[in-house]
């Protein structure tokens, strides 16, 4: 007798949050992209990819990390990358009486790039004339991570045979796909931070309009070309 009458639903929320700093005279550590931890983020209110405006940075203050360093910080943002509502991870009991496996998949698995708007900071003191500089900077910032959001959609929808496991424990089954999923987020975290670094070192160092607008243009051509892949529910 074959038996798949037993199924499992749930929801598959993955977050990988990058803390994006922009300001200062060189890059020191402070100022530099990094990985925060994704518990901190599931509390805060976001807002999908678009154009940002200032009053989309809520903080009144910056982590108490960092306020040392205020006077050296214009903006401080905070952007992740989340699995789009409707992903999920379905699991079905497979095999006759004698011999019976889980199985696992992954359905509708795309992601998104979100800003934290409560974790996002906006120096009061930031000059009038600098303004669009610095939103066009953070702007760039938050495009490189929907880039990076797209790409990873893509690259799970062309690899999605290898979510597909199987194992007696339905556990060992989650285990499994927890780890691809761990190894492609570490890869795009990896390579993200690289491209945001490289960003900030051609344009937070100084005033550079001209190279931050060839940064932004390049951007917005990779959304372009990626956009069958945003919202693919």
């Amino acid at each position: 007798m074959n038996v798949a009458n037993a199924i499992k639903i749930i929801p598959a929320w993955i977050l990988l949050g990058l803390i994006l700093l922009v300001g200062c005279s060189r890059l020191p550590n402070f100022s530099k992209p990094r990985v925060e931890a994704t518990d901190a983020f599931r509390s805060s209110k976001v807002i999908s990819y678009r154009d940002l405006t200032v009053g989309d940075f809520h903080a009144k203050v910056l982590p108490e990390d960092l306020r040392s360093n205020q006077q050296d910080l214009n903006a401080h943002t905070s952007i992740a990358i989340r699995t789009l509502s409707g992903a999920k991870y379905v699991f079905s009991l497979q095999g006759d009486d004698s011999s019976q496996l889980w199985c696992g998949n992954a359905e509708k698995l795309a992601f998104e790039a979100v800003m934290l708007t409560e974790k996002s900071w906006w120096s009061s003191t930031l000059a009038k004339d600098k303004e669009v500089y610095v939103l066009q900077h953070e702007q760039i910032h938050f495009a490189m991570m929907e880039v990076a959001a797209r790409q990873l959609t893509r690259r799970v929808t062309k690899e999605r045979a290898q979510f597909v496991n199987c194992a007696a424990n339905i556990e060992d089954v989650k285990d499994k796909m927890s780890a691809i999923v761990d190894r492609y987020i570490a890869e795009l975290e990896n390579e993200t931070l690289r491209r945001h670094e490289e960003f900030d070192e051609a344009t937070s160092r100084l005033y550079a309009p001209k190279v931050q607008q060839k940064w932004f243009d390049r951007v917005m051509r990779e959304l372009l070309e990626l956009s069958e892949w945003k919202n693919i529910n």
